[in-house]
């Protein structure tokens, strides 16, 4: 039996909280309860109002009680307040579950419902229960069951036939003018809506003169839009594919996201441009629009009486000043008054989807402009070109034979020549010259636009993706240039003689004109970005950086410093420049952040510069700017070998450039210039750096005073003459170049084993038709076919889809790899086939151009056309298998995981530990009145919780609203049902079955519902599979869809494969739960020791009447204690000692942690196996009754519903049905005699709740008359008393009436009967009637103490 405590306790959360109603109901002397949700509306659910009925009918004292509005219960009360709580309203009436389903139910009277549907239906109008009742339009998505399905279906159809009536309205359009007739005076334009395609447009130009090429020539001069203030936003010179971007995302748009951005459009905080607008379409979540609200007053009222922002007094409204008000929200919301409503920024942040750099390719309706490129390379750009590390050269160190300083010099610089010829053969400066001569050899204004811009090698957006594989960075501002967009105009000039070059004159002396066109030179501004701007594949370059240390690098760049004639310094210098020799102001900059061997370099190149070229700029001995280049480079390289510093790969590569062609004749002619030169700065290097090491020597010896033999052990050549012997000059540091697991240094830790490199996945190839491929170009083209071409852009398609694939393999749960590699598979296998399908239709027809006009099949051309376009729509569908890949593993938590349960228990502990969060938030403001020192969350949580808190929409006083909480608490529960679920589905599996043609098969480890088909299923069965959710699946060679419960409801509905048996699937599947479920409860405990198990009424409509029923009410009803309406729900060992009352007793006060049933209560069975014996204790009001029949087959009771006629009987007490059953059958079920019908024909009996009609035998009239008599005065005794006596016969005679023997017989028959109940009826004895009064009286005070217990 259920206490009520007990049953409080299991819904303290709801109570404290008010996250839930809880309904409370008592059955017997047991508490139940049970929590219910609200729709939107504070209207009941269906099912829930359903479930309030049934329990109003068990109990009408029902109570429905919540701890946020219902009095006596609150969120600080403790258990036994609760209880107290929900008591007082059970007792007092509060909170009556009549009341409350009144109150929630939204149901209408069924006749208006009928009424209503008639009328819409007579209008051509679908009709929805729920819309009518609410006044809302039904969701267009969500088929709620208000509505039929021929309701359903059309309304949509009436909402397609509607948005395609709104599609097809014109929302943008603009006037198209031909600038060049228009300057003509002959104004030539077409209005042409957007969005437009590239054809239509194409027509358009060609009707108004436009060639298509000369952008010049167009200009827009009107626009006229649907939606109010777009046109006034737009200019004269606006991008036709910007346009056409537009008004493809306006097209889109649903007409409450039209509204809104009509209303955005005049709110006017984006609609600077046409870039801006292009956002703005795509960001209408950063606005909130009241279309009610029209007047600072209405939103005045809204913000009351709808929000409720202020609590008023229904008194103060009439006073209070809303338009006021409103003024005053609005000023600080920032919003403003459209005609579509009150529009205002939430602050939502707003993306920039388009940058306004290129239209997105599927919008473009314009040809993009010729690319102009350069027919020779431009050497001198060579200097700036940005330099790489990557795939450089190895280090190959000059070794020198020579002794002599100035052979030594002579052997550098014969080096440098040879390094500089080759370079000239080899294909690296090959591919240099072809990237070099992609690039624009932009004019004078051009270049110096580009240079005040901060650029050097520039290139279109497009231009750097298709040519150098290259991509501009996010973010990156672009480059303005002008571009030539020359226009023609036709003018009437005088005609002139081609031989004499004199106007031509007419007859009358009048010079003869003639119409020409005049070419206009005009300019558009384009957009280009510097290869800084741009990342990807690494340009074919003359030099590399040079990387590397140097020893003793600062004592080296001291000396440089001593020997340079002008001030060194380092700068961030632009333009990919290394450094700078700035001979005005005498000064020399490297570049910050190179590394310590380019830093060397540079240095000594810029000295070169200075020591070399500090002459006046207009000086005839001032060499020219190539041959300066050179000398200063050629100096470094020199300088730097001597000291062992190998710069060949940046410096061959810089001469190159410079020079003027492969004679180099800027480096023969300055040869004995270079040496010298060289030559003085090794000497002046030397005797700088010589001095530095003494000083530092010195410096060492005064601090630290170290011994003499110490100073002893430095080396001589450290001090030595400034000519210093190679060995001992700076050197470049060798840097490890093993790989990270060939390292074998020590170190304090273990070395961490390192993971091989995995090899790239191979790739499915398919084979390709290169023959086929061949026919379709040589029918198409007068281009040769260039083989393998195909096959190398069919693996080009398969290799990005196989990056793809493993990009999203290291996103996913590895259980969904083997799908992606399945759907990787169909791809390339479908892709194949489609090219090849696509070569073998090209190849049908010749192109017009390759076989001539004359008899030219067109009508097999027509056919090839329509051929290649149903393979380009399978093309499509192929590319949609790349989606399929992006989304895989990418939703929920998949029942096919095989660790699904797991992950849900994972999440499942994240929602408890969110909703003890938020209720500990939600306690510590309630106490405090701030959430300032919350210990509950981080501080930057708590920031975001009080900004929240501060805004208008949060409207409760607590951080973590209602709704919240509730829908916390309801996904909560909703994961645990699924936990549950999926738990038992794997307990209890599922079955297959065998149908006409065929079997179906529960396949658990694909768990895939599987349909295996003899023959190919007929169309209309294939139909039939696909619309309840199965799919073909080639690979399993079944139709299937996932293994869960609605496969088996989807399969009720396809009757091709309805189970031989005769039964739905879905009964076949209840009927082998039910099986499953008894199999587990019927398992016998272990025979070698003594156990206890524990059995209860299982949950259902069908044994709701057993469940705390007394035994002797049980059996009074004909009902049996059968072990089909219980379920096992613990088993335990039984120790010795332990009685029935001791296990009543711990499983109704200390329940074990693993019993997952309720309080043990009236109606429970305990079965006890001792000494291999099984006895069955039925758990009554009062202690126990022994019930074996728990262990024996139940025949199959007779019951009234059995054996209905059909007929119905109307008595003033009711109408009831009529059973074949005679009346001691009716008794045998548990029936008694409640009335008889008027006309004594039929009885009426019950059970206490449920009553039958029984039709009276003939020969039983009279004593039915007799016991309906009775039963009217509560006098039944189951007798005739209507027989005569032997003294009423008598006096019948006396008085003259004659009598038959039959009746003096039967009379004296009745009083010998009479005598023999008299004397049977023995009053008991006072002290035995004392003694039965003092048995109740104990009873009655066990049955006190036992409930006091069971309550408290």
């Amino acid at each position: 039996m259920e206490s009520l405590r007990d049953t409080v306790k299991d819904y303290q959360e709801e109570l404290r909280d008010g996250i839930a109603w809880v309904a409370f109901w008592k059955t017997g002397r047991s508490w139940n309860a049970e929590h219910f949700s609200l729709e939107m509306g504070d209207y009941l659910y269906p099912e829930d109002r359903s479930r309030m009925e049934e329990i109003k009918q068990a109990d009408p004292a029902a109570v429905v009680v919540n701890g946020y509005y219902s009095g006596y219960l609150g969120e600080d009360m403790s258990l036994d307040e609760l209880t107290a709580g929900v008591r007082h309203h059970y007792e007092n009436g509060y909170s009556n579950i009549e009341e409350f389903i009144e109150a929630h139910d939204d149901r209408l009277p069924p006749e208006l419902i009928e009424e209503a549907r008639a009328a819409a239906h007579a209008a051509g109008l679908p009709f929805s229960e729920k819309g009518y009742r609410d006044g809302e339009e039904p969701d267009p998505y969500l088929f709620d069951g208000s509505m039929s399905m021929e309701d359903y279906e059309l309304m949509h159809r009436m909402i397609e036939k509607e948005r395609s009536e709104r599609m097809a309205e014109t929302i943008l359009s603009g006037y198209l003018s031909n600038l060049g007739k228009y300057t003509e005076g002959r104004p030539a334009g077409e209005w042409v809506s957007f969005p437009t395609t590239a054809k239509h447009l194409k027509e358009v130009f060609d009707r108004i003169g436009i060639d298509g090429k000369n952008y010049g020539e167009l200009h827009i001069t009107e626009y006229q839009s649907s939606i109010a203030g777009l046109a006034g936003k737009l200019t004269e010179l606006e991008s036709l594919d910007e346009l056409n971007y537009l008004g493809e995302l306006l097209k889109m748009q649903f007409d409450d996201d039209r509204k809104k951005f009509a209303a955005a459009i005049t709110y006017g905080d984006h609609t600077r441009d046409l870039q801006d607008i292009i956002n703005l379409a795509q960001n209408l979540d950063c606005y909130w629009l009241y279309p009610s609200v029209q007047s600072e007053e209405d939103y005045g009222h809204y913000l009351i009486e709808e929000l409720d922002e202020l609590e008023l007094l229904e008194e103060a409204k009439n006073y209070f000043m809303y338009e006021e008000y409103g003024r005053d929200t609005a000023i600080n919301d920032g919003g403003r008054f459209t005609e579509q409503g009150y529009i205002y920024n939430n602050r939502n942040t707003f993306t920039q989807w388009y940058d306004g750099r290129d239209v997105p390719e599927e919008y473009r309706v314009t040809p993009q402009p010729p690319v102009q490129e350069k027919e020779q390379a431009d050497l001198d750009a060579s200097a700036a070109i940005p330099t790489t590390a990557a795939e450089q050269p190895p280090v190959l160190p000059i070794i020198l034979s020579s002794e002599k300083p100035a052979d030594k010099m002579k052997e550098i610089t014969d080096r440098l020549e040879q390094g500089i010829l080759g370079l000239y053969e080899s294909d690296r400066y090959a591919d240099y010259l072809r990237t070099m001569s992609k690039f624009h050899d932009y004019s004078l204004n051009n270049t110096i636009l580009i240079a005040m811009q901060g650029g050097n090698l520039v290139k279109g957006y497009k231009q750097w993706e298709k040519e150098f594989d290259r991509h501009v960075k996010p973010g990156e501002k672009a480059i303005k240039i002008l571009a030539p967009s020359p226009f023609t105009v036709k003018k009437q000039v005088e005609k002139i003689d081609p031989d004499t070059q004199k106007p031509v004159f007419d007859k009358d002396g009048k010079p003869v004109t003639e119409e020409k066109e005049i070419k206009i030179p005009a300019f558009r501004v384009v957009s280009v970005f510097d290869i800084s701007q741009t990342e990807g594949k690494e340009l074919p370059a003359l030099t590399y950086e040079l990387t590397g240390n140097v020893e003793q690098y600062r004592d080296f760049f001291a000396a440089l410093e001593k020997t340079s004639p002008f001030a060194m310094g380092f700068e961030a210098l632009s333009g990919g420049a290394k450094g700078r020799c700035n001979y005005e102001e005498k000064r020399i900059l490297i570049n910050e952040g190179m590394d310590e061997l380019q830093n060397i370099k540079t240095a000594i190149h810029e000295i070169a510069h200075a020591t070399l070229h500090d002459i006046d700029k207009d000086a005839s001995e001032r060499p020219d700017r190539r041959t300066r280049e050179v000398q200063a480079e050629s100096v470094a390289y020199a300088v730097c070998q001597h000291y062992g510093l190998d710069t060949s790969d940046y410096s061959f590569g810089y001469i190159a450039g410079w020079s003027s062609g492969k004679e180099l004749a800027e480096l023969k002619g300055s040869l004995e210039t270079i040496r010298s030169t060289a030559a003085k700065l090794i000497d002046t290097i030397d005797g700088h750096f010589a001095e530095i090491q003494k000083a530092q020597d010195k410096e060492q010896t005064t601090e630290q005073a170290q011994p003499a033999q110490e100073t002893a052990k430095q080396p001589e050549e450290e001090t030595a003459a400034p000519e210093l012997p190679e060995e001992t000059a700076p050197a470049l540091e060798k840097e490890a170049q093993t790989e990270p697991e060939a390292d074998t240094g020590a170190s304090s830790e273990a070395p961490q084993p390192t993971q091989p490199e995995q090899a790239a996945p191979a790739a499915p190839y398919y084979t390709i038709n290169e023959a086929a491929a061949k026919r379709a170009k040589d029918a198409n083209s007068f281009s040769d076919y260039k083989q393998g071409s195909v096959t190398a852009e069919y693996r080009h398609y398969v290799d990005e889809a196989v990056q793809l694939a493993e990009q999203q393999k290291r996103r996913v749960d590895p259980m969904y790899h083997e799908k992606i590699d399945s759907l990787l598979d169909t791809y390339a296998r479908k892709l194949a086939a489609n090219m090849n399908k696509g070569y073998e239709i090209d190849a049908r027809v010749p192109s017009i151009l390759i076989a001539g006009g004359s008899n030219f099949p067109t009508r097999k051309k027509e056919k090839q056309n329509a051929a290649r376009g149903s393979n380009y729509r399978e093309w499509q569908d192929i590319q949609g298998l790349l989606d399929k890949i992006r989304s895989t593993g990418m939703g929920g938590i998949s029942a096919d995981d095989p660790q699904a349960v797991q992950k849900l228990e994972k999440k499942l502990e994240s929602l408890e530990k969110s909703q003890e969060t938020m209720k500990a938030v939600n306690a510590y403001y309630r106490k405090h009145k701030t959430l300032d020192g919350c210990p509950h969350l981080p501080p930057e949580q708590l920031e975001k919780l009080k900004s929240d808190m501060s805004s208008s929409w949060h409207l409760e006083d607590k951080p973590f609203a209602t709704w919240a909480l509730s829908n916390n608490s309801a996904e909560i529960r909703r994961v645990k049902d699924r936990i549950k679920s999926l738990s038992q589905q794997k307990e209890i599996g599922f079955v297959g079955w065998e149908f006409d043609g065929g079997k179906v098969e529960a396949n658990t480890e694909a768990n895939r519902l599987q349909i295996f088909f003899e023959d190919k299923p007929d169309e209309a069965t294939r139909e039939a599979l696909k619309s309840n959710g199965f799919r073909w699946s080639p690979k399993a060679g079944a139709w299937q869809r996932q293994l869960t419960s609605n496969a088996y409801y989807a399969a009720d509905y396809v009757k091709a494969i309805a189970p031989l048996t005769g039964e739905k699937p879905t009964e076949l599947q209840r009927a082998h739960i039910r099986q499953q479920k008894v199999a587990a409860q019927e398992q016998e405990a272990p025979q070698d020791k003594d156990t206890f198990s524990i059995y209860q009424i299982k949950d259902g409509n069908e044994t709701r009447d057993l469940r705390f029923e007394p035994y002797d009410r049980l059996t009074t009803t004909g009902q049996r204690v059968d072990p089909k309406n219980y379920a096992l729900v613990y088993s335990a060992p039984l120790t010795q000692g332990t009685s029935l009352e001791d296990i009543y007793t711990r499983f109704n006060i200390d329940h074990p942690k693993d019993f997952k049933g309720h309080s043990l209560s009236v109606s429970d069975v305990v079965v006890l196996h001792q000494n291999g014996q099984d006895t069955a204790h039925y758990v009554d009001s009062f202690g126990y009754k022994d019930v074996p029949e728990f262990f024996k087959e139940q025949e199959k009771a007779l019951i009234p519903d059995d054996l209905e006629t059909g007929e119905t009987i109307k008595t003033p007490r009711g109408t009831f049905y009529v059973t074949a059953m005679s009346r001691e059958q009716m008794e045998a079920a548990g029936y008694g005699l409640h009335h008889q019908s008027d006309d004594g024909k039929y009885l009426i009996m019950g059970n206490g709740t449920r009553a039958f009609a029984v039709s009276v035998q003939p020969e039983n009239y009279l004593k039915a008359a007799e016991q309906t008599t009775e039963q009217n005065y509560n006098m039944i005794d189951g007798q005739i008393n209507n027989t005569p006596t032997v003294a009423e016969l008598e006096a019948k005679v006396k008085a003259g009436e004659t009598i038959s023997l039959v009746d003096l017989a039967e009379a004296v028959k009745t009083d010998k009967e009479r005598g023999k109940a008299a004397k049977t009826e023995k009053k008991p004895s006072i002290r035995a009637q004392l003694r039965a009064d003092k048995e109740k009286t104990a009873q009655k005070k066990a049955a006190k103490s036992k409930n006091h217990e069971l309550e408290v």
